[in-house]
């Protein structure tokens, strides 16, 4: 029975690990100023989406993502009951007047947050549903505390994560104990 019971707590540590690893990590989350470089930048305004390209890297606060390339779908704001406006008076992303409906970031994505790191090939942010799925090798480490798979889901405002294994390619975690006579 012991045996059960560190293993259910090993699961429910690993899931908590990934929860609290992306729960600030992903820019657009909150109220402080994004930044970002890139070699080059293509906006959409009709289409409502910006595309930065080339060695991209966004911080807000505390929060970086780097990654080959960073696309932000966005909602351009306008008055609740009135038509979206059109031509000049329409404001963009660029413009502070857009809200940001999905993000995503591709190729050699890396998201680090103070001892939080975040990997794989492909990470999608829903702002809406505050969910993020990390696709393609995706591994998260907190420490020296790791756990990996296909894709992990993070369903932000329930606290709560799933990680995917495929075919042939299982889940892992690895948790470190903490040093004896230190508390965490």
């Amino acid at each position: 029975m012991r045996r059960v019971a560190s293993a259910a707590l090993l699961v429910i540590t690993a899931l908590a690990l990934v929860a609290a690893a992306h729960a600030a990590t992903m820019p657009m989350a909150s109220d402080q100023p994004i930044h970002v470089v890139a070699d080059r930048l293509e906006v959409d305004n009709k289409a409502q989406v910006a595309h930065f390209i080339g060695a991209v890297k966004a911080t807000q606060g505390d929060v970086t993502i780097t990654c080959d390339r960073l696309e932000v779908y966005y909602d351009r704001q306008n008055t609740p009951g009135q038509p979206a406006p059109q031509g000049e008076a329409a404001a963009g992303i660029l413009d502070g007047g857009g809200k940001v409906r999905k993000v995503v970031a591709l190729g050699h994505v890396k998201i680090v947050q103070k001892d939080r790191v975040a990997v794989g090939r492909k990470a999608t942010y829903w702002a809406g549903g505050r969910k993020m799925l990390l696709e393609g090798k995706a591994t998260v480490w907190r420490g020296r505390n790791q756990v990996s798979g296909d894709k992990i889901t993070l369903y932000l405002d329930q606290d709560r994560a799933v990680v995917h294994g495929r075919p042939g390619k299982r889940v892992a975690v690895t948790i470190a104990p903490a040093a004896k006579g230190k508390k965490k």
